[in-house]
């Protein structure tokens, strides 16, 4: 029998389904105007138009996402704004002095909401899991970052060093994102798998998010 503080997954509340769904509309949206930022600022034309090209592919998946809500009688840009200020929040404490802490700033950030979005969607009840989870994106950027950054990382001990404390930085800023989440969002909590404990739950998401993190930045041959 499941408890209140254990919603059965199967069928989650209306307002779990709903906040859901919105945050997949407005990570999508947030993660395209994420990336074409950076390709106006990219340095050359090869990365401007990889950027381009995986920022027009967080869209691929968001009409489909609109229209979940439609059918289910929401309403999706209400949903999607209720993410808006929070979100907004990372890009202004997290402010980039150039190219390389731009990488890294998307490389954390874009990319640990992407871990925590997967996360969540494989907790979707399943009729919904499969056309949630092919709205996460897979743009390919963590390998776009780590072919331009870690050659350059590699020769460049000082630029290593000022990178990894400003991975540390941003890394800081995105856990925070993720911990205001489900203050604002305590309905989310149902699509933490896990503990029943609604605190352990969203502890051991922190967790996972945090590994994922610090593989990433090994991977440039950064210090987490």
């Amino acid at each position: 029998m499941t408890s209140p503080e254990s919603p059965d997954r199967a069928h989650p509340s209306d307002e779990a389904l709903n906040d859901f769904l919105g945050l997949l509309g407005y990570s999508s949206l947030g993660s395209f105007a994420l990336l074409a930022e950076d390709a106006a600022h990219a340095p050359d034309m090869a990365s401007r138009l990889m950027l381009s090209r995986m920022a027009a592919g967080e869209l691929a998946g968001i009409d489909r996402v609109e229209f979940l809500v439609a059918e289910r009688g929401g309403d999706f840009d209400a949903l999607m704004a209720s993410y808006r200020d929070l979100f907004a929040g990372y890009l202004l404490r997290a402010v980039p002095r150039d190219w390389w802490e731009r990488l890294v700033r998307s490389y954390v950030g874009y990319n640990m909401i992407q871990d925590m979005l997967r996360n969540l969607a494989s907790c979707v009840p399943e009729g919904l899991r499969a056309e949630t989870a092919a709205s996460v994106g897979s743009s390919g950027h963590d390998d776009f970052v780590a072919a331009v950054l870690t050659p350059v990382i590699a020769s460049e001990p000082q630029l290593a060093a000022r990178l990894g404390l400003w991975g540390r930085r941003v890394v800081g800023e995105a856990l925070t994102i993720v911990q205001r989440l489900f203050q604002e969002h305590p309905a989310l909590i149902e699509f933490a798998c896990g503990e029943q404990d609604p605190g352990l739950r969203i502890q051991r998401l922190v967790t996972d998010l945090q590994a994922e993190h610090s593989r990433r930045l090994r991977r440039l041959g950064l210090n987490a």
